[in-house]
């Protein structure tokens, strides 16, 4: 019988045991990924980061790893810790645009062609999810969505617009009322955030990111299918232009 708790502290304690290499390796490589999700926007300044637990399911790593990772980028300024209620990690308001660029460079360097190479058909499955939610939602869905799409017009910081988000594209994996659809969808958004899970939210696509979802949820709406497919199709190749954009920037963070 599998205990997870119980398989989580025996991996705690045999980590640091095996090759210290590795474990140096899985730490830096993640850490790297923590700093480019920073830098492409996918945690904005004064953001909790998922818990450890929880970003090494996400990860595929102990949580001996993601504390180690976690103290590299902290120790760059980059991340902050409270403790007490409301306690976690914290994306700290460091300027990570003064800084060099190798760690992000690293990592978007490795994940920017595997990016490219799938994201055609994420965006084909994303359009085919919400022309089905236009053709089944139900009336309640619809105004639902619409409602959501207003908090996040009215949404002012990245923070709240990427929470907002995440209920707004869940509602239409609702909708679309398939399991198999609905579990290849987070499957992709896995791949597309580097496994955090995050989406990318520079401020400055905030507006086109409202343009964008104001058209998919009016074609869902008004249950125009075609429309609904094309919209989603055109949304969701903006993770990969946000991540080239911070590629091709000259100033980044290093470890």
């Amino acid at each position: 019988m599998r205990d997870d708790a119980t398989n989580d502290d025996i991996q705690d304690v045999l980590e640091p045991l095996g090759n210290g290499i590795n474990v140096t390796t899985a730490r830096q490589e993640l850490a790297e990924r923590i700093v480019a999700a920073i830098t492409i926007g996918a945690y904005s300044p004064g953001e909790q980061l998922p818990s450890e637990r929880e970003l090494a399911e996400k990860q595929g790593v102990s949580r001996v790893t993601v504390r180690g990772a976690l103290e590299i980028v902290r120790e760059r300024g980059l991340l902050v810790s409270k403790r007490g209620r409301g306690g976690g990690t914290f994306v700290a308001d460091a300027k990570i645009t003064q800084a060099p660029p190798d760690a992000a460079r690293r990592m978007l360097e490795d994940e920017i062609p595997r990016l490219r190479s799938f994201v055609d058909f994420r965006c084909l499955i994303a359009g085919l999810e919400a022309r089905t939610a236009a053709e089944r939602r139900t009336d309640e869905q619809a105004r639902r969505l619409t409602r959501i799409m207003e908090q996040f017009n009215a949404a002012d910081d990245t923070v709240e617009a990427r929470k907002i988000d995440v209920e707004l594209h869940m509602l239409i994996t609702t909708m679309a009322a398939n399991e198999q659809l609905a579990k290849v969808t987070a499957q992709l958004s896995q791949r597309a955030t580097m496994g955090l899970g995050a989406e990318p939210y520079p401020e400055k696509y905030l507006e086109r990111a409202r343009q964008e979802h104001l058209e998919i949820v009016d074609s869902i709406v008004r249950q125009d299918l075609d429309r609904a497919f094309r919209a989603a199709h055109k949304h969701f190749s903006l993770t990969l232009e946000i991540m080239e954009e911070a590629f091709r920037s000259s100033e980044r963070y290093t470890l």
